[in-house]
């Protein structure tokens, strides 16, 4: 049996996964392959699993489904010790930098000599022996959320209504907004019908208040490596919040703003994905049996969320419309 490390290689190009693949295999190392991040973690999964795992992952930066620095960010917050050695075509100083503080133990750009490749795997990668994986803890019941818009009357206070909503049961997060509504609360409960006795009893019911609409959020049909995916990666975002100044996992401090989109439910699956990792996207909702997707949004300013929305979401195939509701600040009233 051979001690060199077992090695994954991550690549969506087939020419460089077989040219590396026969050139490790030449020095006496096994080597398996898959052109998908999420593939990827299956098998790193997999492999420990069967007591059986990867000794270091080769890893491009650009992949078909999931960015590649995401997916070293999960890699490195469940194999702590799992070298990884980074590839790409397209970097620069900046990739260098993200790469190392994302826990990247090497660097290459494309093309490179295997030679090299092979002296990189034995300096960081010892011979081939089990790798612990960090304990998760158990999930948490999981509560069912809504997205409530709500409207004011012509004359209401509206600061009195937010304030009032603001510290309601099972609210949160709040937000007075421009646009078709005065204010969006994010709610959850036990189940629906709790959530809708929400609605009625604190929200309907308070003086001021016009119209109301909610939008339960709904769980998206997609496929179980991602759903384990995603869960990895908001460990990880958790993890790394620099100043914790959050609610409901987001920063208070920064510009945010909603978009809800018309969507064909035909593509929500892959529209959920390429959503949920744009940037400037914190939280990703499915509602309306698939025909709309609520997006949270935030930047360093409305200016840069507006660009996103601009020059990214509303390019994705299956976005039919959008519209946006910019937040405002009632904290400094």
């Amino acid at each position: 049996m051979s001690t060199q490390p077992r090695v994954l290689i991550v690549d969506d190009e087939a020419a460089l996964r077989r040219q590396v693949m026969m050139g490790l295999a030449q020095h006496g190392f096994e080597v398996e392959e898959c052109e998908e991040g999420l593939s990827a973690l299956s098998k790193l999964k997999s492999a420990e699993s069967k007591q059986n795992p990867f000794g270091c992952v080769i890893l491009d930066v650009r992949l078909p489904d999931i960015d590649g620095l995401k997916i070293l960010s999960v890699i490195k917050s469940i194999y702590s010790e799992l070298p990884v050695v980074v590839i790409t075509g397209y970097g620069n100083e900046d990739t260098i930098n993200t790469v190392q503080s994302h826990g990247g133990s090497v660097y290459l750009d494309k093309p490179f000599e295997v030679d090299d490749l092979v002296h990189h795997i034995r300096r960081i990668a010892p011979k081939a022996e089990p790798r612990p994986r960090r304990k998760v803890a158990t999930e948490p019941h999981v509560l069912t959320s809504g997205l409530v818009f709500v409207r004011g009357a012509k004359d209401a206070d509206l600061y009195d209504i937010y304030s009032k909503l603001y510290l309601a049961d099972g609210v949160c997060y709040c937000d007075p907004v421009l646009g078709d509504w005065d204010i969006v609360l994010l709610i959850q409960a036990r189940n629906r019908k709790s959530l809708q006795q929400i609605v009625n009893t604190h929200i309907q019911s308070l003086d001021g208040v016009e119209a109301c609409e909610v939008h339960y959020c709904e769980k998206p049909a997609i496929s179980r490596e991602l759903e384990e995916f995603i869960q990895d990666y908001e460990k990880v975002q958790a993890m790394n919040n620099p100043d914790g100044d959050t609610m409901g996992g987001r920063n208070i401090r920064k510009a945010t703003s909603y978009a809800i989109l018309d969507v064909d439910p035909g593509k929500l699956s892959s529209l959920y994905m390429r959503l949920y990792f744009t940037d400037n996207v914190v939280h990703c909702d499915v509602t309306d049996g698939g025909k709309e997707i609520i997006l949270l949004l935030q930047g360093i300013s409305t200016q840069e969320i507006q660009n996103t929305i601009r020059n990214e979401i509303r390019m994705i195939p299956g976005v039919l419309r959008i519209k946006q509701l910019n937040t405002l600040n009632f904290s400094s009233k």
